[in-house]
Formats: structure tokens, sequence, C-alpha cells
């Protein structure tokens, strides 16, 4: 094994949003949301009447929400509603009575109320409310469907990943990968090669710290530590804590009767308040938080950056360590419009000039009261030399960034590049 690889990856780390499993076929957050008005307007659903009004409702109300953003940005941007932002507003409306403002500006509106009256006269027996019906329909029968691997040629662009894998062995190169995506891309792709641990061992929960010498075992074979800061679709909770993936309930591992209906599959649904202190994910956000102290190049694919929880980590880190020069790179095919790129690694790369509009965008996110409580904590501040965009999807990165040219790695020559500032095309 050459010492540049070692070397790359001790200082390297992976950071994938929706965006990075499209071309496997997993749809991205507006894809569900135009999903979702698809099934509120069929007679086969998974959703009652009720439910379905319920839906176009809150759709109208995320419409006029995005397009009131865009007019207030003087046509800057422009805003699209998408599946997390429909799942905050769902779970604002149904906890409105305890939201401080309530007792000033009594009911939302008539719709709601007379909507959740013909809810409780049609489900007396239920024993999920409104709203919990509607998500955890999203959750355990259109996620699914969403995030399906309908082809497994669709997951062929990991090829180059898997093949860096087996022409370098030696276990000690390791790749951190951090994920807000639920879906199963990676799970799937290197299922066979058991090249992945994702903090289960025998379908159990057991995270990163390795307790005794078959978990220990099973961490170290592993090329790929996968941490899902926000869960999966296969992962559910037992009433005792105890969290499970690829379960079967009929098994005998887990039975249905422990299994909270509310948090089955076991993930972080929609914006809002995600600094939960329940594992895995406090233990995993924890783990991210050191991976991006400990790392100098974050390279975050297919992320869009409207998670300020997720931004606060890294941008922090950017900017109260200057002298160690960190970067972002940053891959997404259409983050932000109207700049200009230059031709560098065969790739599009936004201009040194243009970095400020980035910046611009990143801060009006952080500014913004929608995607978070309290956004005057948020870090908003970034330096413009302290990312790289480039203008690229992941199919196209992954293709030049695990292959050879003259005799080396482009993700090695791109590291060792950086570090020199020069000029040179690498994949040629």
């Amino acid at each position: 094994m050459s010492s540049d690889i070692l070397d790359t990856f001790n200082k390297i780390m992976f950071f994938t949003g929706a965006g990075f499993s499209k071309t496997a076929g997993c749809k991205v957050s507006g894809e569900m949301l135009k999903e979702l008005e698809k099934l509120s307007n069929e007679t086969d659903s998974y959703f009652t009447s009720i439910e379905k009004k319920t839906i176009k409702f809150i759709l109208s109300c995320l419409e006029y929400h995005a397009r009131w953003r865009s007019l207030e940005t003087n046509g800057k941007y422009y805003y699209t509603p998408n599946i997390e932002e429909f799942a905050l507003l769902l779970r604002r409306i149904k906890n409105r009575e305890n939201l401080l403002p309530y007792p000033i500006t009594g009911n939302w509106s008539d719709k709601i109320v007379q909507l959740e009256r013909e809810f409780i006269n049609e489900n007396q027996n239920s024993e999920l409310d409104f709203y919990d019906s509607i998500e955890t329909k999203i959750k355990t029968k259109c996620y699914p469907d969403w995030l399906e691997i309908k082809n497994s040629e669709q997951t062929s662009y990991l090829d180059p990943i898997a093949n860096f894998f087996r022409d370098n062995p030696n276990n000690y190169t390791k790749l951190d990968w951090f994920t807000l995506n639920n879906d199963l891309v990676l799970e799937n792709y290197f299922h066979a090669e058991n090249a992945l641990y994702n903090g289960f061992i025998s379908e159990k929960w057991v995270g990163f710290n390795p307790k005794d010498k078959e978990q220990e075992n099973t961490l170290n074979v592993s090329r790929i530590n996968y941490y899902k800061l926000h869960g999966s679709i296969d992962w559910v909770r037992r009433t005792d804590g105890i969290i499970y993936n690829n379960f079967n309930i009929n098994d005998g591992m887990i039975n249905k009767d422990d299994i909270d209906s509310k948090t089955n599959p076991f993930l972080i649904f929609g914006h809002g308040t995600k600094l939960f202190t329940v594992d895995p994910f406090f233990s995993l956000l924890h783990l991210f938080h050191y991976k991006v102290s400990e790392k100098k190049y974050f390279f975050i694919i297919g992320y869009s950056f409207f998670d300020p929880h997720i931004n606060n980590i890294i941008f922090n880190e950017l900017m109260s360590n200057p002298e160690q020069n960190k970067k972002m790179v940053i891959i997404n095919p259409n983050l932000i419009e109207g700049v200009r790129y230059d031709d560098k690694y065969s790739f599009k790369i936004l201009q040194n000039t243009s970095n400020i509009e980035l910046v611009n965008f990143f801060q009006d996110i952080q500014k913004n009261t929608f995607y978070s409580d309290m956004p005057e904590f948020n870090i908003s501040k970034i330096s413009p030399n302290s990312f790289i965009y480039i203008n690229a999807t992941a199919e196209d990165f992954i293709s030049k960034m695990f292959v050879k040219y003259n005799g080396k790695y482009g993700i090695i020559n791109f590291i060792q590049d950086l570090e020199k500032e020069s000029t040179t095309n690498l994949f040629e």
C-alpha cells in the first residue's frame, strides 16, 4: 500500500446528502414532495380522503411561503418546498397549542380544525392522532418506495470505490463517511464484500466504540466507517431502547408490540430540532464533531446546506482553526446559479471571485428563522477561501477521484495539489 494513500485517507472525510443517492434512483427531497402531491390526488393511495385534504392544504401553505421567501430575496434566490419542510410544518401545526404565540393568535385556520374533527369522527379507535398518521405513512409506506433501488446497475457509479479497495487491500486504509441520507445505497452495494461498517453487529446497534473482540474485529475489517446521522429506513427501536437494523418482526428477535409505531422506522424526519440526547443520534453527532476537528479536507457531496445544525459544526471548524488551512470541497451540480467557473481538474470550479456569492447563500440560510428557532446562534461567518465548489455530479466526481492518472489516484493528486496550491490539470 502506498504511503500516499494512507496519508490522504487520514486527512479526508466524506459527507453526503440526498444528491449523492440520486444516481442510484433515490428521490431527493423536492421530488419526494411532488410524489406526495401525486398521492394526494390518487384514488388508490396510502392515505385516507381526510389525510389527502390535509396534505393538499399543507402543500398550498408551503407554496405560498416558498413564493414569499423568494420575493423577499428580490430575485436573488428561488426557493422550492421539499419533504422536510412539509414534515416541519406538519409538526408545527400538530403542536401549535404548545407554541408560545398560540394564546395570542388563536387557531391557525378553521380549515385545520375542521379536518381534525373529521379525522376523529372517522378514526375513533386509531392509536395514532391525525398528524402522526400522515407522518407514519410517509415513513413506512412512501419512503421505502421513494428510496428503493430498482436496478442494481444504477449503483455502478460506486464501482471505482470498490475497485480501489480491491486494488489496495490493506484494511488500515479506511474512509470515514457521514451522511444525512436514510437510504440503503451503500449498505446494499458493499454487502457482498463486507466492506462497510455502520455501527451494527448481528443486526444490533453497538456503535463505533468496540466493547469486545468480536466487535473490534468486525470494525477493523471494514473499509468504510459509515455514520448515518439521521438514521435509516431499516432501523427500528424496541421499547427497551435496543436498536436493530434489517429487522424481521417474525424472526423472534423483535416483537411487533415492542415497537413504538411513532418511531418506526427509527430516523429523523424533517427540519427542526435534531440535537437529540438519544442514542445513536447523539453519539453519531458527537463522532461527526470529532472527525471534523480531526480531518483537514471535507468532501461534501450532494448536500444543499439547508441544515444549520450540521453547517454550524463544519463552518465553526473551518473558521476557528485558520492556521490549519482546512478546506471544504463541495460537489454539487446545481447548488448556485448565475456564477462563473474555471475549467480545472477536468471539472467546472467556481471562480475565486464568485466564492462570495456562495458565502452569501450560506449566510442567508444560517440567518433564516425558517430553518432554526434561534438563528442568532448559528455560525454565519465563513471565509471565501475556506472552500472549493465543484459543479459536478457524484458519479462524475467518483469516476475521476478513484482511478489512476500517471500512476496516482485522482484523489491523491487532488489533495497533494491543494497543499501545493498549483493549477495543473490532474485528470489528463
